[in-house]
């Protein structure tokens, strides 16, 4: 029956966002859709209730579903994307605060992205300040780190923007984002799978009954990311930023107009200044970033949805070029190349080094 009340099933509030957002929409929907949300203490107390027919749906994190999938459950949908990119809560601007700043900051890419932005930045783990032990992205954790950064222990702190929406009080919060238009900040790409809500149901339920609530751009930047995430060596994911996402063709053309992105308004551009393809573009980005911050490979790609999977292709190879150029140490040459510096010939260790365990 079409009127049967469906039963959602989701954890109490963590820092994924995951359990306010479900929550928000099914009290959004409740006029028009039988539906009840229902906590369980943990995922696995809502997957069993799922497998005993106490549940139907069961919203969770990207993070959830690679630790529990299995052959009798599947995504059957994704809400709408949050915000994936993280925040600094601090009293200034990230480029304001004060000489060697102290900020705690766990995520070992923010941590070089932060240290790109400013090396004098004295980055700190959980175990260097008096956090006990509570949970990463818990309610907990983060009151703390805001009592640490009120009693001037710290200047700061870098979270994801759904766990800096468990604060009790809130407090200056600065984007991480993808500015095009501040260079200094441009390429805070965030790590992959950040924002995203997935419903998951046991294998066979159907989609069509709330389909009303799923967001088919959601999904589509969760199978890109997912593809691009499986292909990169496992000892690079932590280090890695990965996002896509569909924009429309007039917003990519003002920014890049706005910024003066030749690259951009060639690529979609044709000679005769009209626009090659109308419609939406998807867009994708990757960087991986060396120890110290001040190196990055990265790679972009920019195109019509349709062909996605070329896009795909090119970006992972780019990317993998670069970083293999990167990575290489540049061997002394006995040719001689006309108008080069006699450096160029020399020997020269590699220009970028990822793991901190690598030679200098």
């Amino acid at each position: 029956m079409d009127d049967e009340r469906l039963v959602f099933l989701s954890t109490s509030s963590h820092g994924d966002g995951v359990r306010q957002q479900v929550e928000k929409v099914l009290e959004q929907r409740s006029k028009t859709f039988n539906a009840i949300l229902r906590q369980t203490p943990t995922i696995e107390d809502a997957l069993s209730l799922l497998a005993d027919g106490m549940g139907d749906l069961v919203a969770m994190s990207p993070e959830n579903w690679l630790q529990h999938r299995n052959d009798n459950i599947a995504i059957v949908g994704l809400l709408s994307r949050r915000e994936p990119t993280w925040v600094l809560v601090s009293d200034d601007k990230p480029e304001y605060l004060v000489k060697n700043a102290r900020i705690i900051c766990h995520h070992p890419l923010l941590q070089r992205q932060m240290h790109r932005l400013r090396q004098d930045y004295e980055l700190l783990m959980k175990d260097q300040v008096e956090l006990g032990e509570q949970e990463f992205d818990s309610r907990e954790e983060i009151e703390q780190m805001e009592s640490l950064r009120a009693d001037g222990i710290i200047d700061g702190y870098v979270v994801k923007r759904s766990q800096y929406n468990l604060l009790s009080s809130k407090t200056r919060r600065h984007t991480l984002g993808l500015h095009k238009g501040s260079p200094e900040r441009t390429h805070f790409v965030p790590p992959p799978l950040n924002g995203f809500t997935l419903l998951v149901g046991r294998v066979g339920f159907p989609k069509q009954r709330i389909e009303h609530i799923l967001d088919p751009s959601a999904e589509f930047a969760y199978r890109i990311e997912s593809a691009l995430l499986d292909s990169i060596p496992s000892d690079l994911v932590d280090l890695t930023g990965i996002h896509v996402e569909q924009r429309g063709i007039g917003t990519i053309l003002r920014e890049a107009k706005r910024n003066k992105d030749d690259w951009t308004m060639t690529a979609v551009i044709n000679p005769e200044k009209k626009v090659k393809d109308a419609g939406t573009r998807v867009e994708m980005r990757i960087e991986t970033l060396s120890v110290d911050g001040k190196v990055s490979a990265c790679a972009e790609q920019v195109g019509p949805i349709e062909k996605h999977r070329v896009a795909m292709v090119n970006l992972l190879q780019e990317w993998g070029s670069m970083l293999t150029t990167l990575t290489s140490e540049h061997a002394a040459t006995n040719r001689r190349v006309r108008d080069m510096p006699d450096e160029f010939h020399e020997e020269r260790p590699a220009m970028m080094r990822i793991h901190s365990d690598e030679s200098e």
